[in-house]
């Protein structure tokens, strides 16, 4: 069955904007990653001398997928910048607006000193957002974190979060106006609802290109903390489900829970970057970084579950494609069976 791809543009008052660029606009393309970077966007069209440019800051919604199905939200974005081509070619002059997900990302580079004792992973996100103008978005399993204390000196609000939630096993990031974090690797947004997996099959994959290497020979992952009840440095291990070795991490941290989060996301990092690649496919509307990825019909070495590292949604010419970068997931890829 031949599917029809549909796409909006809405402007902040809520008008498609795609009815008046018929014939001019040539693609629109929607990137996220499962790391801190924000979504972003990148919309091209033809340039003529009626042409009137969006300015920065400019806000717009895009939704697209399938006209069967109906459009589906792919996120809000605010204009960055635009970029302005053309030759002397048949192919005339172009424009190419770049957007990202977040309208507030300039205050989170500000820069500021500050520490945080006896507090929560979800107390701290909040304080920051409230700072920048933002509402906070954490996912509950890790908002309840303990941080008996962290110094922030002279670090941007965005750097400060990032080595924290590094810290605690989390990612977090600004998006759609909000500031979102969730724990790293679960699979969940960060209101908590399960991301819906991905699912791809041979039909619907025009290719794909992976590297898979052997898992590092690492049994647990040690993390150490110190008591202060009995001044004492102990160790707390996470296992990784394979044979080898423990690892060290090299710093002690405050704290048992600390230590537990840090081994944890240390496992699930050490885990992943075992195996990694891309799956192009006919587009995936649904499909979001960070969710979990199902494989099939590819053979044992590749059938399996993956997680979503990134994804590239394009409506162009080529229709709408979809482009998903993966990491390992929860099965040992590249183990013999």
């Amino acid at each position: 069955m031949i599917r029809t791809p549909v796409l909006q543009i809405l402007n902040k008052g809520g008008v498609d904007i795609l009815p008046r660029l018929t014939g001019l606009w040539v693609s629109c393309k929607v990137s996220e990653t499962a790391g801190q970077e924000s979504d972003t966007a990148e919309i091209v069209c033809v340039r003529t001398a009626a042409s009137v440019l969006p300015t920065r800051g400019d806000e717009f919604t895009i939704l697209g997928g399938w006209l069967d199905e109906g459009p589906v939200d792919q996120g809000r974005f605010t204009v960055q910048k635009i970029t302005l081509s053309g030759s002397g070619s048949s192919d005339g002059d172009m424009f190419s607006v770049q957007l990202r997900a977040a309208d507030y990302v300039d205050k989170l580079k500000g820069h500021a000193s500050k520490h945080y004792d006896d507090t929560t992973y979800g107390k701290v996100v909040e304080d920051i957002a409230k700072q920048c103008g933002l509402d906070a978005s954490v996912d509950a399993d890790i908002a309840k974190v303990q941080i008996p204390y962290a110094l922030r000196w002279e670090q941007s609000h965005i750097d400060f979060l990032t080595h924290l939630s590094g810290e605690v096993g989390a990612v977090c990031k600004p998006a759609g106006g909000k500031l979102i974090a969730v724990k790293r690797g679960g699979g969940k947004s960060a209101s908590g609802k399960d991301l819906s997996p991905i699912l791809i099959s041979r039909p619907i994959c025009m290719g794909y290109d992976l590297e898979i290497e052997p898992r590092p020979e690492t049994g647990d992952i040690a993390a150490a903390w110190h008591d202060e009840k009995t001044g004492k440095r102990k160790i707390v291990k996470h296992k990784t489900g394979r044979k080898g070795p423990v690892a060290h991490i090299p710093h002690p941290y405050r704290s048992e829970d600390e230590a537990k989060k840090a081994a944890e996301a240390d496992a699930f990092e050490r885990g992943n970057d075992s195996a990694s690649g891309d799956f192009r496919c006919i587009g995936l509307p649904e499909a979001h970084a960070e969710a979990p990825v199902i494989v099939r019909g590819f053979g044992s070495v590749i059938d399996g579950r993956w997680k979503a590292e990134s994804i590239e949604k394009i409506w162009g010419d080529d229709g709408f494609t979809t482009t998903v970068g993966v990491k390992s997931g929860e099965d040992q890829k590249g183990d013999k069976k």
